[in-house]
């Protein structure tokens, strides 16, 4: 993201070798942990997890659960949800606990909506 919008482009950094994910139960998370595993903060449209799912199949793990503390109530042309997330919320743009807005406001210990004011503020 770049102020509050998607940028176009893609990449998936890290994880170079994904061979050993061949045959396995994997969860998918943000972060790669210790047991391979991600973390997801928030699903939007559902674009970035198509895109790391697709990647991800490839290697042909037995099993892909997906989990994400939020996800917008969006429409999403392809349908996708996560296996498990822990709350739906509108589709308004949040920060907090981990979530910033261009860098900032991701050490606040709640998530709340970043107004017009505050985005102005901190526009790149």
């Amino acid at each position: 993201f770049q102020n509050d919008q998607s940028m176009q482009d893609m990449q998936i950094m890290g994880g170079d070798d994904l061979s050993k994910l061949t045959g396995k139960v994997s969860f998918l998370w943000f972060l790669l942990t210790l047991f391979f595993m991600f973390c997801k903060d928030i699903v939007g449209t559902g674009r970035t997890m198509n895109v790391l799912l697709n990647n991800i199949e490839k290697y042909k793990p037995k099993m892909i659960k997906v989990a994400s503390l939020l996800v917008k109530r969006t429409s999403r042309p392809d349908g996708y949800r996560p296996d498990y997330y822990g709350f739906e919320i509108p589709d308004l743009f949040v920060v907090g606990y981990a979530l910033d807005y261009n860098e900032h406001f991701r050490d606040l210990n709640h998530i709340c909506v970043i107004n017009d004011h505050g985005k102005a503020k901190y526009r790149v």
